[in-house]
């Protein structure tokens, strides 16, 4: 009998919960907007990409060989400058050579070539003396100048600007748009960005054509440019 009762007694509550609970909402509406932030300035460093590279009878002579034109450029940019935490190898290979003209199998080695790639940040003024570096290193042994890649020391904050002109831009958008159909902006809901930017293209020079262009040329350092993009959807009221 007690059991009974209880279950009477609960029943209006249970009956009264489910009767305050809300209606569906409506289906949510939104906008989608992109912005765009670019944000311009000179590079105040660059960096350049060198390989040097021999070939030899031996692995042990081709490796000393590339190894010796490899301290003559780095003498080079100690002359110039060049701080040591500058320079960073970014690979060392000794491959042999084959000679596949005897159609033997396998093809007979008749060398080796080694070669040692690395990059030199020139900060600041030493960009001035990019050029010279080219030249002389030429002279020294270098077989490839694999690009100059244009930087600035402030780059996250030049990427942070970018970005907040980027979503200035796109509230202005959503702005405009929900204005004009008569509608207002809520709460964002989701934000999306991607950055891209750069300096004058990479200069690959190699050969003969290292040796032409070994007249110190000047470097020129042009314009750094940051560019922002940001997708972002808003609620509509």
């Amino acid at each position: 009998m007690r059991t009974l009762l209880a279950f009477v007694i609960l029943l209006p509550a249970v009956t009264a919960a489910f009767a305050q609970q809300p209606e569906p909402n409506e289906k949510m509406r939104t906008i989608s907007v992109r912005g765009e932030g670019t944000v311009a300035t000179t590079p105040d460093q660059v960096r350049v990409s060198v390989q040097v590279s021999t070939r030899e009878e031996s692995a042990s002579t081709a490796m000393r060989s590339a190894s010796s034109k490899t301290q003559a450029i780095l003498t080079l940019l100690k002359n110039l400058g060049v701080d040591e935490k500058s320079i960073q190898t970014s690979r060392v290979n000794v491959s042999p050579v084959y000679d596949y003209s005897r159609q033997i199998q396998p093809p007979p080695i008749v060398g080796y070539t080694s070669s040692n790639d690395f990059t030199v940040l020139f900060k600041g003024k030493l960009m001035e003396k990019v050029g010279e570096f080219m030249d002389k290193a030429v002279a020294a042994g270098a077989a490839n100048f694999g690009g100059l890649q244009y930087e600035s020391s402030k780059q996250r904050e030049i990427e942070r600007e970018a970005l907040k002109k980027a979503a200035d831009d796109a509230k202005a958008r959503a702005e405009v748009l929900a204005k004009q159909l008569g509608a207002s902006l809520g709460q964002v809901t989701t934000i999306s960005e991607s950055l891209s930017g750069g300096g004058p293209g990479p200069m690959l020079m190699r050969g003969n054509a290292m040796m032409e262009a070994s007249s110190a040329a000047p470097v020129m350092q042009g314009e750094l440019s940051i560019r922002a993009d940001v997708h972002v959807v808003f609620e509509l009221k």
